[in-house]
């Protein structure tokens, strides 16, 4: 009996519709009265639940006299109340297909306000750079590269290269120049068609930056400020892209002489 109740509520029905339900079924044809009795739910209360059993399909009433006769509708006629829902079902998939472009225009103008998100950590890092390798698109960094916690220079070589190495679209990297820097170069060449070498002398970049899609992200590999924050702005994102072709131009023939 336990299964039967869960698959009525599953279809809609309350607790007492569902008790009414099956008391008239197991009943046949009843009064409001016959019905408080067998289940122990007011008379009242028992007209009431049935007219929203009838509403919903699964019950018919009949006037005698004074008296008004209940009956819960055969189990078959539950297909008919499934079949229903599966065309309401459709009908509102075909409107909201119909209604979705005006979300979309109204997502638009609300990505006007950024959305931030915090990492922190080595886990949290490791977050942060599987999202950079999610999709494959081209993604450009800026960043230092030289000082990161090894736990997550072990993370980069053994899981975001490979997975970054089979996209079709490759990666640019501004970074300053270093033992370390040369030694990504190598490992990660199948992740990026562009490394440019920059003088730390000259710009030290003690973060490092990622621009993909309408994302920047701001992270430390600094063993001693393992944080990050993910921007999800287009006006953010552009505005990086700019920053990183100038850095580019600015720093190309260093890295075309070393």
């Amino acid at each position: 009996m336990l299964h039967l109740q869960q698959f009525l509520i599953k279809l809609g029905l309350t607790e007492k519709e569902t008790a009414l339900y099956l008391a008239s079924l197991q009943s046949g044809e009843q009064t409001a009265t016959l019905l408080a009795r067998k289940t122990g739910i007011h008379r009242s209360t028992v007209n009431f639940v049935f007219d929203e059993l009838i509403k919903k399909g699964f019950a018919t009433k009949e006037m005698r006299g004074n008296a008004t006769w209940y009956a819960a509708l055969p189990p078959a006629s539950i297909e008919y109340v499934l079949l229903q829902k599966v065309s309401a079902a459709k009908k509102e998939m075909a409107d909201f297909l119909e209604i979705l472009p005006a979300f979309g225009s109204l997502q638009n103008k609300m990505s006007l306000v950024p959305r931030v998100r915090y990492f922190e950590g080595i886990n949290g890092l490791c977050r942060m750079l599987d999202d950079f390798c999610a999709v494959d698109q081209t993604v450009l960094y800026i960043s230092g590269h030289n000082m990161m916690h090894p736990k997550i220079r072990e993370y980069t070589y053994k899981v975001y290269i490979p997975i970054s190495s089979r996209h079709a679209n490759k990666n640019k990297i501004i970074l300053n120049d270093g033992a370390r820097a040369r030694e990504y170069a190598k490992i990660a060449s199948d992740a990026y068609d562009e490394f440019i070498f920059v003088d730390p002398k000259a710009c030290a970049f003690t973060l490092t930056t990622a621009v993909y899609g309408n994302k920047t992200a701001f992270w430390s590999y600094d063993p001693a400020d393992m944080t990050g924050v993910i921007i999800e702005n287009q006006l953010i994102s552009d505005n990086m892209r700019a920053v990183f072709f100038a850095l580019k131009e600015r720093f190309s023939n260093y890295s075309a002489q070393n």
